[in-house]
């Protein structure tokens, strides 16, 4: 193993450090192979064990520091009071704002459904008064072949679109069922990975 194959692994195990802390790391082990030149890079790499040992050491090193001394930033302190403060007060705002979206996001998924399911029922009410249609033409077909031609075209029409649309809401429900159940599987999926940061 050569010095740039070492460094380029000791970056990928010290990945887990903050930018600071890795770079500070790096720093110090390019500065000790050029302190130590090319013809002492292997006896260097010998003395230091492998990468991840390497890196095991310098997060444990830094733990151990941090622990001790804890890192003392201002204005991080200042960011977090601020941040506290607004969540306090946007509170009342924010809070109920966020429920109306919810009820506007669950009544707009009811509206749909039941636009859907009213788009159905109709659909199923042609199918039906089509046959009603055509029986009702055969009370009146000793009175008047036209109107006994008319209600049977009319009932043949009324079955013929009705079972049409019916069938294709039908479709339409299936399709908005599986992609509301998507959207929702999507939803607590990513609301998991959130959590699970």
């Amino acid at each position: 193993m050569n010095k740039e194959e070492y460094m380029r692994q000791l970056k990928i195990c010290l990945k887990r450090l903050p930018k600071e802390d890795w770079n500070q790391a790096v720093s110090y082990y390019e500065e000790y192979f050029a302190d130590a030149g090319e013809e002492n890079e292997a006896k260097a790499i010998e003395d230091l064990g492998s990468p991840q040992e390497a890196a095991d050491q310098i997060i444990q090193n830094m733990a151990f520091h941090y622990s001790v001394e804890p890192v003392k930033n201002i204005r991080g302190g200042i960011h977090a009071v601020w941040i506290a403060l607004l969540a306090l007060f946007g509170v009342p705002v924010g809070l109920p704002l966020l429920l109306s979206g919810v009820v506007a996001v669950v009544c707009m998924f009811v509206a749909a459904w039941l636009l859907l399911a009213a788009f159905l029922l109709c659909g199923a009410c042609f199918v039906i008064a089509g046959p009603l249609t055509i029986i009702a033409g055969f009370t009146v077909l000793t009175k008047s072949i036209p109107v006994f031609l008319s209600c049977v075209g009319i009932g043949l029409l009324a079955i013929g679109s009705g079972s049409a649309f019916t069938y294709g809401i039908y479709h339409l429900c299936r399709r908005f069922l599986a992609w509301t159940l998507h959207r929702m599987a999507k939803m607590i999926r990513k609301g998991g990975r959130h959590y699970e940061k």
